[in-house]
């Protein structure tokens, strides 16, 4: 059983996690994979090149869950670390503790989600590629089951 102090601890390295992921998804969204119609008579002046294409759209889609699954961890590891919200109880700690890591195992999903889809966006044209990269990027969510069981195992 976790204390407050071994909660909070974890919770500080969580906080640079939800950070980094949270920065990253930000830049990713404003640098749009394929990138931007920049022809001065175009009526898409603008616009993202791949914007009709299905895996930039789950690209986009996925880097928000992203982004928001992130901005809201951050929040609630922040609300701890300052007590804004009465987290004096442990129950109460413990609860916004598994909420913020919750909401970061959704993040750090979709983050993969969202670089193997913008990656087949881009690679779309060499479809061998495109695979290997998707192949490679779901290899990932295997390499989680099997450390979660793992460590699971051993709890």
């Amino acid at each position: 059983m976790m204390d407050r102090e071994n909660i909070m601890q974890a919770a500080q390295i969580h906080l640079v996690v939800a950070t980094l992921i949270m920065t990253v998804t930000f830049t990713a969204g404003f640098t749009s994979p394929g990138g931007f119609d920049n022809d001065i008579d175009s009526t898409n002046k603008g616009m993202a090149i791949l914007l009709r294409r299905s895996a930039f759209r789950a690209f986009v889609v996925t880097d928000a869950i992203a982004f928001t699954s992130s901005a809201v961890a951050v929040f609630t590891y922040f609300a701890m670390a300052a007590s804004v919200i009465s987290v004096t109880e442990l129950p109460v700690v413990m609860r916004l503790y598994k909420f913020a890591t919750f909401l970061q195992l959704v993040a750090m999903s979709a983050v993969v989600i969202a670089f193997v889809t913008g990656m087949y966006a881009t690679l779309a044209h060499s479809v061998g590629l495109a695979v290997t990269v998707c192949v490679i990027g779901c290899i990932s969510f295997v390499m989680c089951l099997w450390v979660t069981y793992v460590l699971g195992s051993k709890a």
